[in-house]
């Protein structure tokens, strides 16, 4: 067993970080195309997968194969949590954390029309998997994927660019 830890932070120094706005936040999400999403397994551990996404309104849709881990965990254990970031060099971190809850969406066909629309649309100039073999493609790349939603509880934002503008540095 591990020890208890007790922090002790000093409210003043608890935030390092200087947060987008809301709209920054979204926007930020939008243009990127990646994100690193979070469940928990049957034993209560973090499985992290990278997927790719969409927005719609204010919810995050993905998809994939049923049987994949991230979705046997979000049918056990909807929370959820996901990273999106960008940058090199410290000063040009900046990435959004979104927590929430997931859920497969599968039987709306409307919506799932749309997202795979949306999917198609946002990835075809990455999506290059004509270049696999042809096995490949009839063995995955027909499988049925189910659609997910992800809606937002919270969201945490980070951008070290705003650093190099802070005027409370001065």
């Amino acid at each position: 067993m591990y020890p208890k830890i007790q922090h002790r932070i000093n409210r003043a120094h608890r935030n390092q970080y200087i947060p987008m706005s809301q709209a920054e936040s979204w926007s930020f999400v939008k243009e990127n195309y990646k994100m690193v999403l979070c469940t928990l397994d049957s034993h209560g551990f973090p499985h992290a997968a990278p997927i790719w996404y969409v927005v719609i309104g204010d919810r995050i849709y993905f998809r994939a194969q049923p049987y994949k881990k991230k979705i046997k965990n979000i049918l056990k254990r909807p929370q959820v949590s996901g990273v999106i970031e960008s940058g090199d060099k410290y000063t040009e971190l900046r990435g959004v954390m979104v927590q929430g809850l997931a859920k497969v969406v599968d039987t709306d066909k409307t919506l799932r029309k749309q997202v795979f629309d949306l999917l198609a649309e946002k990835y075809h100039h990455l999506r290059d998997t004509d270049r696999f073999p042809e096995a490949w493609q009839e063995t995955y790349g027909k499988e049925h994927r189910v659609v997910v939603e992800l809606k937002p509880s919270n969201i945490v934002s980070w951008d070290n660019r705003k650093w190099l503008h802070d005027d409370r540095l001065s």
